[in-house]
């Protein structure tokens, strides 16, 4: 890891990133309360987040595309300086005269488009500019930093709200964007893949799409791996839904207990984005997945099972851990093994299978939590999880000799 740290372009993605996530966790969450003390309900709040799934299921094919097409960097770069000039202007238009619905929804979905595109460019940018055996090392950094700027954004974010207002936060964030562009402006950057860019500049936007997909088509593995792959970050977005309900209905506790969650949540991740290139160097990174897979189950079941507070504390941080260990392990295994000119299109592909099923499971678990309790959710999660184990089993061995 050390050698990571003295990589000058590295502390300065590093410092990017952090500055460009604590702006970005402390929009969600003010935009969020303030949609919710707008309109003193959440239906605005929920129908936004529904809208904003569906705009990115659609646009997965064109974003993944564009990432691929043009120099990674420079979108980073856009995503900063979109993200400064929305939140600078809508902070202005609100100071001048007040809020209204429309502009929080622009900022809502302006923000989830560039969460949605940062990560897959980021991924694309990293095994670009970097050499293979510093992938496990810088995934894990980011990750440390990723769980840090959501930290920070959540202390942050409820003490400026609540004694400066929504305005002060926002112009923050806004400057915390304009730095994050700054310091990717000293990154040292040439495209890899130049004269591969000026070719495809040539290409349309669906034959580029379509090159991709024969590449996933041709590799059962890789599309059983990336669907796999994929439950475990889709299991903590469902329990998101979960918990508060859990807490209120199953523990009788009041939102103490939640929060603590949320925290136990976070410093599992942390300790994971810690320690997991250091596990992984002693132990393969399938059997670690796979060990992961079982423990989440394992912590999902505990939960219902076992309803008390400190079960639920105790099991938050074991989900924590191990959607970050399965994350940065799939993360690795994409950069080593996916060619650069195809990186950003088949992320997107799996990020908008991803989001298509966390739609349906949405959908399917409003019904059964009307009908049957909450309960059923966390038990109905541990058998897709269990269903996902079996994908890892079947694809790992033939995703290593299907991808060249």
């Amino acid at each position: 890891m050390g050698e990571v740290i003295k990589n000058s372009n590295f502390r300065k993605l590093f410092l990017s990133n952090l500055f460009s996530g604590v702006g970005q966790g402390m929009t969600m969450i003010g935009i969020s309360w303030y949609m919710v003390e707008l309109t003193g309900t959440a239906r605005l709040l929920g129908s936004t987040m529904i809208i904003s799934a569906i705009l990115t299921l659609l646009i997965g094919p064109f974003a993944g595309t564009m990432i691929d097409r043009f120099s990674r960097k420079a979108i980073l770069q856009f995503e900063q300086l979109a993200g400064f000039t929305v939140l600078l202007t809508v902070s202005v238009l609100g100071w001048l005269g007040t809020y209204s619905e429309w502009m929080m929804v622009f900022i809502y979905l302006s923000s989830i488009f560039i969460f949605y595109m940062h990560e897959s460019a980021q991924s694309a940018f990293v095994q670009e500019i970097f050499e293979p055996k510093l992938y496990g090392s810088i995934n894990s950094f980011l990750e440390i930093e990723n769980q840090t700027a959501l930290v920070l954004s959540g202390a942050l974010a409820g003490i400026l709200l609540e004694k400066f207002g929504l305005h002060v936060v926002l112009i923050l964030n806004a400057l915390a964007y304009l730095l994050a562009f700054l310091n990717l402006l000293g990154i040292n950057y040439v495209s890899t893949s130049k004269e591969k860019l000026k070719l495809d500049t040539r290409n349309s936007w669906l034959s580029m799409f379509n090159e991709s997909w024969r590449f996933i088509k041709r590799r059962r593995g890789l599309m059983i791996f990336g669907v796999a792959a994929l439950i475990p970050f889709i299991t903590v977005m469902l329990v998101n839904l979960l918990n508060p309900i859990f807490v209120s209905h199953s523990l009788k506790a009041d939102v103490k207990i939640y929060s603590l969650g949320e925290v136990t949540y976070s410093i599992g991740a942390l300790i994971s984005g810690i320690c997991t290139t250091i596990i992984t160097r002693k132990l393969s990174s399938f059997s670690y997945m796979v060990a992961n897979y079982f423990m989440m189950i394992v912590a999902l079941i505990l939960t219902v099972t076992f309803p008390k507070g400190g079960i639920f504390l105790l099991c938050s941080a074991l989900i924590g851990w191990c959607n970050v260990s399965t994350r940065l392990i799939r993360q690795n295994m994409y950069m080593e093994l996916l060619p650069n000119h195809l990186i950003g299109r088949v992320l997107s592909f799996f990020k908008s299978i991803g989001t298509l099923l966390r739609l349906l499971l949405l959908a399917l678990f409003t019904i059964i939590i009307d009908l049957n309790g909450v309960s059923v959710g966390y038990f109905i999660l541990a058998g897709i999880l269990s269903v996902a184990t079996i994908g890892i089993f079947l694809s790992f061995r033939l995703l290593l000799k299907e991808i060249d």
